[in-house]
């Protein structure tokens, strides 16, 4: 929390702890033991985008929350995964992020069609 008040950003750190728990809810699934700061790149792109395809708005907001996180973790040292799982990771948080303003910006695509639709890397 301290690091986040060092850090202000337009979101509540009550919302960015509620997104992070959209996601965490499916990640990692039971019976697996994989570390929340290492996040694997095609997990994190699978999940948020099932996430997204089921609720819309819920996805876009793991999105930022993790976003948020992935900073945290970078920032404190934390992150316990390798420099190119880390922009693979947030690169799949930016693309989604884009996505999303695009949307807004246009006024009627939902951001969960342009998911879907978006070619994979």
């Amino acid at each position: 929390m301290s690091w986040y008040v060092q850090h202000p950003f337009s979101t509540d750190a009550d919302e960015v702890l509620a997104g992070l728990k959209l996601f965490f809810r499916f990640y990692p699934e039971i019976g697996e033991n994989r570390s929340i700061a290492a996040l694997d790149p095609a997990e994190v792109a699978a999940r948020l985008a099932s996430l997204i395809i089921h609720t819309v708005h819920e996805g876009v907001m793991a999105t930022y929350s993790l976003m948020q996180f992935m900073r945290f973790l970078e920032d404190s040292g934390l992150w316990s995964g390798n420099p190119e799982s880390y922009r693979a990771v947030t690169g799949v948080l930016t693309d989604i992020i884009c996505l999303d303003m695009r949307a807004r910006v246009s006024g009627g695509t939902e951001t969960a069609a342009m998911v879907t639709a978006a070619p994979a890397n």
